[in-house]
Order: structure tokens, then sequence, then C-alpha cells
């Protein structure tokens, strides 16, 4: 189950990945600009992860139905047998 759940969530990993990558980016290697950039960089990071919540509710939930659905059945075929 737990290699099911890991690898419907990839995506969404990589792209929160991908975002803080854009946020250091973003905010640049200057400590005395990062007044100025931060709210703004921040801003990006938060909309980009929290774009990425639905999306990997979405894949989580059909992962996991689809992994107690298998089980059940196996669980069925075992009784009948």
């Amino acid at each position: 189950m737990t290699d099911t759940i890991v690898n419907a969530a990839k995506p969404e990993l990589i792209a929160a990945i991908d975002a803080v990558i854009a946020f250091n980016s973003n905010i640049g290697p200057d400590p005395a600009l990062w007044a100025i950039k931060v709210p703004g960089a921040m801003t990006i990071l938060l909309g980009t992860l929290s774009l990425q919540v639905p999306a990997l509710a979405v894949a989580e939930a059909g992962a996991l139905q689809s992994d107690v659905n298998a089980k059940l059945t196996a669980l069925k075929a075992k009784l009948q047998s």
C-alpha cells in the first residue's frame, strides 16, 4: 500500500520541490535584497504549494480506494473458497 500511495503523490511532491527551488532562485543570493524579494517569492511559493493540495488529495484518494478494493476483493475470494 505504501508504494501505491507514494507513487500517487510523486507528481505533487516533485512540484513542491520545484516550488522551493524556484523560491530560492527568486530571492537570490544577496541577503540585502531579501527584505524586498522574500514577500513576493513567498506568495508565489505558497500559491504554488496550495495548488498542489487538491491534486494530491485526488491522487491519494484514488490510490487508497484502489488498494482497499484490491484487498477486499482478495479477502472475498479467500472467504468464498
